[in-house]
């Protein structure tokens, strides 16, 4: 007689039954990954309700059965809504006694606001005691001790009397935590008040004090207890540690503070911080400027024991295959934040982790000296106190650079208290350096001396080394004639560019500060000279200071520059201003149109935007009888608002270029041999069944899918070897090529996917599936050789290499790199393409690369 099945005793969630939930389970305990993307989108492959479903699992105890990975607990941190107190608890049970051995130990580098317990399941417990505190403290005493810390953590958030072991434990950690990795990330750490959540977000470190507060008063006491010890760590992460533990700085002694910085990678601006929240005496910081020029950091040794840095676990390979799916983890014996004083490591200390002592010839230790001056110079400059002669020589400015602002401005104010002699007896001996001279750039206009001025730029124009311009500008408009004719007189195009540059950051910086000058010095506005390529904080400024103009001086100025940007008439059009006279827009987008094959990839900017119609009739004149060539017209739409465009589109009265007559003219334009290659373009809608090209679904004849890890694969793409007989020659017999890849979401073993090859005959025994699959489309082109080789190309030929790249995929031909790899037609070579045509993931704009034999990708 046959057995009845046992009943079920897990009930089913939507179509999912207990069987399929179990093995579900099975595979969550295995995945390994703490962003928890593995995780979610194993969920989303069973339901639209992924938290739900996880929830479910963890309710009838299919989920946690072993704990590897921190995935899981951050889309359970994150989902706490409605779900009962019993089912946290439940979660909270199954944790390690330290989180931080999860992932193999890459979850101690995440976020904690407690020892060895994540942020996500703060939020759990957080959730649990907010809706039955009762049996979170129930159930307290039988965790491990990170947990029953964890919960005293909630507890005093809610205001509650905790045990005052767990109140140092968690200030202590704070402190470390904060000062070490950051805590103020606009983290989400509520306070509990009369058992509602109250909104309260970490976004700087008065915010994490604040937090502290909650578990004790001693806060600078702790963060310079903390950091006394770990000198080393200090001067590698200065910025950060400096700025979150400011407050214990402010304790330190002076002494301290310079052993700290000492020769390490410290940014000038963290150090004037520091010493701006100090009230250090003049005389005291003259005093160890002088003590570091002598005798360099040896007398300012900080005599705390030190502790070593801990070693980092680290991450295994994407494309290793050893198991991915967590593991023990090899810390387990790992204390995060041990007592602040004492060793953390064998007592055998290692030579590399030995803090040598910097001599007061040391560079950094030279710019330490200079900013300890000057901060004594201003102080004591306020206090109505002299300023020993001495401390000029303290004055030292070799590591001045343009992008430490704060540097330099101090270091100005400075000069200004000393006086003229000083500062130019300071500025000539720096000019007389064999190296470095260029540094005094930045201040040759401090007590305006012509001769002085006169004497540097000879000095820096005679250099076999183009002058800094960044240096240069943050001079005052009075050195603009003086560079003027510096840049006539240079030879060197470098040296030209160079000091016209300089003389766009001066009245860019004058501008800003709200100053005038004499319009005559608006002829020296180089717009050829805006570093457009760079961006951000070298062309902001400029275009703020030319926006600022009068209409009639900036019309002159870009009137003066049309033959100064021939070549590249898209800069006339980057500085347009919404009240440009017609006139002007009438010479402006003529100039483009003499070169509008050089115009691409969004050169003409985001100004033209904000044109209105009064644009299109300009537009429309410059366009005149000449075609309308594709990569021109595109450009256009990028640039302009929609209805502008489409008045200029309508009012061209001719036919626009498509993309495949563009490329086939330019390609025929180019001399020499050619190749033949074929566009791949993704569809929108579904392909026939009986088609065998497809984008997604599954393919035609493909009986069980290639395996990885014991995991199926995942359908890409399938091309049809009929529509590329150069490719089906390749592969004789075949009549697809289907490409497989393990983990298309995440990307970690793309280098393991497959192809799949499958005859005509074979396409009968699968008829495949077109569900959740698109056409792809493909187009046969005759392209330069000379396009997959190395090296630059111009004209026609660099038009037709950027065309094909910018392709959604292609086949044949070889391999266009994002990155490197070798050139040239390649045989074995098979296809290329991106995101737009198949949906994975590439990284950021990433390209994928298909050979027989193997696959790569590159991304930025």
């Amino acid at each position: 007689m046959k057995k009845t099945p046992p009943k079920s005793t897990i009930p089913p969630f939507e179509e999912l039954t207990e069987k399929k939930l179990r093995s579900l389970g099975e595979k969550l305990d295995k995945l390994g990954d703490p962003n928890g993307f593995k995780h979610n989108n194993l969920l989303w492959k069973s339901t639209n309700r992924a938290a739900p479903l996880l929830w479910h699992l963890v309710h009838h105890g299919l989920v946690l059965q072993t704990v590897s990975s921190a995935g899981m607990f951050r889309i359970l941190g994150e989902n706490t809504r409605d779900v009962p107190a019993a089912d946290i608890i439940a979660v909270l049970r199954r944790l390690p006694p330290d989180m931080g051995v999860l992932d193999k130990g890459q979850a101690r580098d995440w976020a904690s606001y407690t020892p060895g317990v994540l942020t996500h399941v703060n939020d759990l417990i957080t959730a649990a005691y907010v809706a039955d505190p009762a049996a979170v403290q129930a159930v307290r005493d039988e965790l491990p001790e990170n947990l029953q810390v964890a919960i005293d953590f909630v507890r005093g958030r809610a205001g509650e009397s905790i045990p005052s072991d767990s109140s140092v434990t968690i200030l202590r950690h704070l402190v470390a935590h904060h000062l070490e990795r950051g805590l103020a990330g606009n983290w989400d750490c509520p306070w509990i008040e009369g058992g509602k959540l109250v909104e309260w977000r970490l976004q700087s470190t008065k915010d994490v004090e604040q937090l502290a507060a909650r578990f004790g008063s001693s806060w600078a006491e702790e963060a310079l207890a903390w950091i006394l010890p770990r000198v080393k760590l200090f001067r590698e992460r200065s910025g950060d540690i400096s700025r979150n533990g400011l407050a214990g700085l402010r304790l330190a002694t002076l002494s301290d503070v310079i052993y700290l910085f000492g020769d390490g990678y410290w940014n000038p601006s963290s150090l004037f911080e520091v010493l701006d929240a100090r009230s250090d005496a003049p005389a005291a910081l003259f005093a160890a400027a002088n003590k570091l020029a002598e005798e360099g950091t040896a007398p300012f040794k900080i005599t705390t024991p030190q502790i070593r840095p801990e070693k980092r676990a680290q991450a295994s390979s994407d494309d290793e295959d050893d198991d991915e799916y967590g593991g023990d983890g090899d810390g387990d014996d790992y204390d995060e934040f041990d007592a602040y004083g004492g060793d953390d490591g064998d007592g055998d200390g290692e030579e590399e982790d030995t803090i040598e002592d910097a001599s007061g010839d040391d560079e950094r230790v030279k710019s330490l000296a200079t900013i300890l001056t000057v901060v004594g110079i201003e102080r004591a400059h306020a206090a109505g106190q002299a300023i020993p002669a001495e401390m000029d020589a303290r004055i030292d400015l070799d590591r001045v650079y343009e992008s430490e602002a704060v540097l330099i401005a101090r270091l100005r104010g400075a000069m200004k208290i000393l006086g003229p002699a000083r500062t130019h007896a300071i500025l000539r001996a720096t000019l007389a350096k064999e190296f470095w001279y260029g540094k005094a750039a930045a201040f040759l206009d401090v007590h305006f001396d012509p001769a002085l001025v006169e004497e540097a730029i000879s000095r820096l124009g005679a250099s076999q080394y183009a002058p800094e311009a960044g240096l240069l500008g943050y001079g005052t408009p009075a050195l603009v004639p003086y560079l003027a004719r510096a840049q006539q007189q240079a030879t060197a195009p470098d040296f030209k560019a160079r000091f016209g540059e300089a003389i766009l950051y001066i009245l860019a910086r004058a501008s800003a500060a709200g100053e005038t000058w004499d319009p005559a010095l608006d002829e020296h506005v180089q717009l050829d000279q805006i570093a457009f390529n760079y961006g951000g904080s070298k062309v902001d400024p400029v275009l703020a200071f030319l926006d600022k103009l009068p209409l009639e001086r900036w019309a002159k100025i870009v009137a003066a520059n049309r033959e100064r940007c021939a070549g590249e008439p898209d800069r006339l059009v980057k500085v347009l201003r919404p009240d440009t006279p017609p006139e002007l827009l009438d010479m402006v987008f003529g100039a483009v149109m003499t070169k509008r094959q050089a115009i691409g990839h969004g050169s003409l900017g985001s100004r033209i935007g904000a044109f209105g119609p009064e644009s299109v009739a300009p537009l429309l004149r410059a366009i005149g009888d000449a075609p309308a060539e594709n990569t021109f017209m595109k450009e256009l739409e990028r640039a302009l608002a929609p209805a502008v465009f489409a008045a200029v589109k309508e009012g061209l009265g001719k036919a626009v270029e498509t993309p495949e007559q563009e490329l086939r003219r330019l390609a025929a334009s180019v001399p020499g041999p050619k190749v033949r290659i074929y566009r791949l373009r993704r569809g929108e809608d579904e392909p026939a069944a009986d088609s065998v090209a497809r984008i997604g679904g599954t393919p035609r004849g493909v009986v069980t899918a290639p395996v990885d890890r014991k995991e199926p694969m995942t359908h890409i793409l399938t091309l049809d070897l009929a529509q590329l007989p150069e490719l089906a020659a390749q592969h004789p017999g075949a009549r697809s090529l289907s490409l497989y890849l393990p983990d298309p979401d995440t990307a970690e073993r793309h280098r393991h996917g497959t192809l799949v090859g499958t005859t005509e005959e074979e396409l009968a025994r699968a008829p495949g599936s077109i569900e959740d699959a698109v056409t792809l489309s493909v187009e046969a082109f005759d392209v330069p050789e000379q396009i997959f080789g190395g090296g630059d190309l111009e004209g026609a030929a660099k038009r037709v290499r950027r065309i094909v790249y910018g392709s959604a995929g292609f086949v044949g031909g070889g391999p266009l790199w994002l990155q490197d790899g070798d050139p040239g037609v390649d045989p074995s070579f098979l296809f290329q393409f991106d995101e737009s045509l198949a949906h994975i993931n590439l990284g950021d704009s990433g390209v994928m690369y298909v050979f027989d034999g193997g696959i790569d990708w590159q991304c930025h």
